[in-house]
């Protein structure tokens, strides 16, 4: 008679036990890591994206001689104003070598399929034509913000202008602040005529995009008082 080496009953279902609840260890691991891994990655999206836009914003503002929405003591979710252009009387180009340009910045509805609920920030910018004269002469040119070089028909893509996306998932700003991503109110804490209060909210909701509890929503929000230092602003 010979005699074989095995395992009991008792030490195979131990074994399978062990196994079992190693994978399972390994897959919830491998599940929250996962999980954290994107919810990461959509935050530092949605907070570049919103850290772009109001770099955007800055820059732009920064060469703006004239401001017409939201008006003074208002505040609204459309920006437009320009660059080398009289604020008092329209009259461009102020500095006759520089170009003049118009610049307008909008919430939208996101009209892309699946995007229902969605609003997003545009910045829409096309060069002022004429002028070349500038404002030191009998006769200058005038610009006004409407008719075919004015201010776009729509905000979004199509409205006018070279179009540009900023930033996805838009929402009304936190209390205290006014529910307008632009204000030029005293109520935000505007006491300047030249100057423009930004407030971008990027608020990401889970449930809207079709992900359940594993998700958390994402909100993030960046403020900003900008003051434009131009001697034409009235």
């Amino acid at each position: 008679m010979t005699y074989r080496k095995g395992f009991t009953m008792a030490e195979l279902i131990l074994a399978i036990f062990i196994f079992g609840f190693m994978s399972m260890s390994l897959a919830t691991i491998y599940a929250t890591a996962n999980r954290h891994m994107f919810q990461n990655y959509r935050r530092n999206i949605i907070k570049t994206n919103a850290d772009f836009a109001m770099k955007v914003l800055h820059n732009t503002l920064s060469t703006a001689t004239r401001i017409d929405f939201p008006v003074y003591g208002a505040a609204g979710n459309t920006l437009a104003f320009a660059s080398n252009v009289d604020q008092l009387n329209g009259c461009y180009r102020i500095s006759t070598p520089d170009p003049a340009a118009w610049h307008y910045f909008c919430v939208a509805p996101d009209t892309t399929p699946g995007n229902a609920g969605v609003n997003n920030l545009y910045y829409h910018t096309g060069p002022i034509p004429g002028g070349n004269a500038g404002c030191m002469v009998a006769a200058p040119a005038t610009w006004n913000g409407t008719g075919g070089n004015g201010y776009p028909s729509f905000c979004g893509f199509g409205g006018g202008g070279t179009v540009t996306l900023l930033m996805q998932h838009v929402a009304p700003p936190n209390p205290p602040r006014s529910q307008f991503a632009f204000s030029r109110a005293a109520v935000d804490g505007v006491r300047e005529t030249p100057s423009v209060r930004i407030s971008l909210r990027s608020f990401w909701v889970a449930a809207n995009r079709g992900f359940g509890s594993n998700q958390r929503d994402v909100d993030f929000s960046l403020d900003s008082l900008v003051t434009i230092n131009r001697t034409s602003l009235p």
